[in-house]
């Protein structure tokens, strides 16, 4: 396909540009801000034939790309970053933190585990004296009480394995089988765990040596409910403030139907590439956000679990004398296992504030300088513009018309487009303005399409097939908006999908026939042809019931009982 090689020439030349500027740049990255940005109106090669690319378009293309990707305040660029950091953000999963974690944890403690493993049932006093300060070891790092070399730390840890195994009966522990001794080692590191963490819990708990997840938790959780908050107040105050500019230089008539503007809406898209930036980072944000109030949600249950358990060992230790290891073992197993899951959750919001700050970093703060020149830029300007602009609805989406885009609208049903005007940006093409009422204007697509009046709900309504095709061209024609919209991948989808090539029906080779004819219309054969699709059913299923009529020899002759006829004989007919 000429199209797609082109892409991927351009691809090529941009990694070359990248790789003589010392650029560290992911090429599965590039591929795809290619194929995306090709597709923008103002950017892209839209205005070009793929087919047969010029000279000139080309190296402007992949100018572009490269200047855009080393200009921190390029806004688009931006965008298409914060997209990728959350496309491959895969820690954003806490059950995928968790299973990475372990796996790296477990790799980290195969060679102790083994070292451990690999003493002889034949183990003189020193050689028991190592197993007993590697299983100290092992404890400490298996369930993250500290630091592994704190002499403190081991010291309370050797004194609780002590309750739990004698120095004397670690020789019953070597005599057991590798794999019992696995078993027991992981039990034994679960029960001796607990200990430790249930006596330093409290107030006379020693804070200094120990570990305390819990402690780290709330002090995790409120550093990440503030970064949090600040970062999106900030979004929706920029945001606000770069709609609220655009809302001042336009007005949109619904009575009348036309759309009065003085400044250029060209001037106007430059002011609202920084309200689709933050748009796009506050969008970013909220879904991490989410991510981590499940995870918030799930530590305030755990915590309540620990603190559950700490109750019922309390409970069964103040009957010291008549206390059983059987059963208060299981608790300390089970404080075990809640702390462990403490820390997962704590790994998780570790990483979802990498995340975060990976999104943060590419919205420069200048950025803010840059939005506010431009506001007070565009309202000079339209002081000085005394004969506004007025254009039709239908004027308007007429400009749209010989748009072509890859995109479905029934991809639209994926986006969240229910935020922001939607006839204010077909008719503005682009110009993102609040919703306040939202409306499902198709009955078979579940669509919610946000508008700014009721009234521009019922412009649409009744326009609807001229309204949907200019929205569509809008948005799948911009790559801000489908990056918004998270319909990106859906628009690559579609390309890559015209790649495939169907095999073909007939094989040449050789021995086949020179000249098949098919369709022989002749006279004698045009009693077997037809066009219509209902003939050719009704012949299908007359065939099988001839098909079906058809008997076989050896039934025809059972039937008529003439099965091993040789082997019968037949009494002859006696004449008179």
């Amino acid at each position: 396909m000429p199209r797609h090689r082109t892409l991927v020439d351009i691809g090529h030349r941009i990694m070359k540009r990248f790789q003589q500027l010392d650029l560290d740049v992911g090429e599965e990255f590039i591929i795809f801000a290619v194929h995306l940005l090709a597709r923008d109106l103002r950017r892209g090669l839209l205005k070009t034939d793929l087919d047969k690319p010029t000279a000139c378009a080309i190296n402007a293309f992949v100018n572009s790309i490269v200047d855009s990707y080393v200009d921190p305040k390029d806004c688009t660029m931006a965008n298409m970053k914060m997209a990728w950091v959350m496309k491959k953000g895969v820690t954003i999963d806490l059950q995928y933190v968790k299973s990475q974690y372990e796996e790296k944890f477990q790799i980290e403690l195969q060679v102790l585990i083994d070292d451990i493993l690999q003493y002889p049932e034949t183990c003189n006093k020193l050689q028991l004296d190592q197993l007993f300060a590697k299983m100290q070891v092992f404890i400490v790092a298996c369930y993250n009480l500290g630091s592994p070399k704190n002499h403190v730390l081991l010291k309370l840890t050797a004194q609780a394995l002590n309750s739990v195994i004698g120095r004397s009966d670690l020789q019953n522990y070597v005599l057991k089988k590798k794999y019992h001794r696995m078993e027991y080692l992981q039990r034994l590191a679960a029960t001796v765990g607990g200990i430790v963490i249930y006596n330093n819990d409290g107030p006379d708990g020693d804070r200094e040596n120990v570990r305390s997840v819990v402690d780290d938790l709330e002090m995790a959780q409120k550093n990440t409910n503030a970064a949090f908050r600040a970062s999106m107040e900030q979004a929706v105050k920029m945001r606000s403030l770069c709609q609220a500019a655009v809302d001042d230089l336009i007005h949109i008539d619904h009575k009348e139907e036309t759309l009065t503007y003085g400044v250029p809406l060209g001037h106007m898209d430059r002011l609202n590439q920084y309200t689709l930036t933050y748009c796009m980072m506050h969008r970013c944000l909220t879904t991490l956000n989410e991510s981590y109030e499940s995870t918030q949600y799930l530590v305030e249950v755990e915590q309540k679990r620990y603190t559950c358990v700490v109750a019922k060992i309390n409970d069964a230790l103040s009957m010291r004398t008549a206390i059983d290891s059987e059963l208060i073992f299981p608790h300390f197993v089970y404080l075990s296992q809640v702390w462990g899951n403490l820390n997962n959750y704590l790994s998780h919001i570790v990483e979802l504030n990498k995340l975060r700050e990976q999104v943060e970093a590419l919205v420069v703060d200048d950025l803010i300088t840059m939005a506010k020149d431009t506001i007070s830029e565009l309202q000079a300007l339209s002081q000085r513009i005394k004969k506004p602009k007025i254009c039709a609805f239908e004027e308007r989406i007429e400009a749209v018309k010989d748009l072509q885009t890859d995109g479905n609208f029934c991809n639209l049903a994926k986006a969240d487009i229910k935020e922001f005007c939607s006839l204010a940006l077909t008719v503005t093409n682009g110009l993102l303005l609040p919703a306040q009422v939202t409306r499902k204007l198709c009955s078979n697509v579940d669509i919610t399409f946000g508008f700014r009046d009721p009234r521009y709900a019922r412009f649409a309504e009744l326009r609807f097939e001229p309204f949907i095709a200019g929205l569509r061209r809008v948005i799948f024609n911009s790559a801000n908006l489908a990056l918004l919209f998270k319909l990106d991948d859906d628009l690559i989808a579609q390309e890559l999908q015209d790649l495939i090539v169907e095999p073909p029906k007939q094989s040449d080779f050789n021995g086949q026939t020179e000249m098949v004819i098919t369709n022989d219309l002749t006279p004698s054969n045009w009693i077997n042809v037809t066009w219509n699709a209902w003939d050719y059913h009704r012949e299908t299923i007359h065939l099988a019931n001839i098909r079906q009529r058809q008997t076989h020899d050896t039934q025809t002759k059972v039937s008529y009982g003439q099965r091993n006829a040789q082997n019968q004989t037949y009494n002859t007919r006696q004449h008179m």
